[in-house]
């Protein structure tokens, strides 16, 4: 008996990520809503095994979008353009459902399809998520390029 692995047609990926992206602006303009969404996404992020092998990156990729929402929605981070938060909710709205182009409830392939939304809305915001990650790297180490004026002189003399 030959199986074929499941393999989500990606006009029907680029089409349902196009569909959560109505829902997404419905929960932008619901902080407390985008919050719980958020929540459940980490929750349900949370109870799958973490991705290995080539799937490590999406896993890494998806914390990132995980991060940039709860910046987002705490303020802290707003350099994003509108288009690509909402894209990003949507993406995050599909990862959340159940029922989806192969509902999560089939083992395995009910991740594929979460798994091809994601890597199909990371590859369009990549710009974005490669900024939101050099400003967490600056607000967790400050700007390296800064220039520290020391009067090594002064110093010398003091310990004179």
């Amino acid at each position: 008996m030959n199986t074929k692995n499941y393999e989500p047609d990606p006009e029907k990926v680029a089409q349902a990520a196009a569909r959560s992206k109505t829902r997404a602006e419905e929960y932008l303009k619901d902080p407390e809503k985008s919050k719980r969404l958020l929540d459940e996404a980490m929750k349900k992020a949370n109870n799958k095994e973490r991705f290995k092998g080539p799937l490590g990156d999406l896993w890494r990729n998806l914390q990132t979008l995980f991060r940039l929402l709860k910046a987002y929605f705490n303020k802290q981070y707003t350099d994003i353009a509108w288009g690509s938060i909402v894209v990003v909710v949507g993406a995050i709205i599909y990862f959340v459902s159940p029922i989806d182009l192969m509902p999560d409830w089939f083992p395995v392939s009910g991740l594929i399809d979460d798994a091809a939304v994601l890597m199909f809305v990371i590859a369009q915001i990549r710009a974005d998520l490669e900024l939101f990650s050099h400003w967490e790297t600056e607000k967790k180490y400050g700007n390296s390029t800064e220039i520290i004026d020391i009067d090594l002189n002064k110093e010398n003399q003091e310990r004179k």
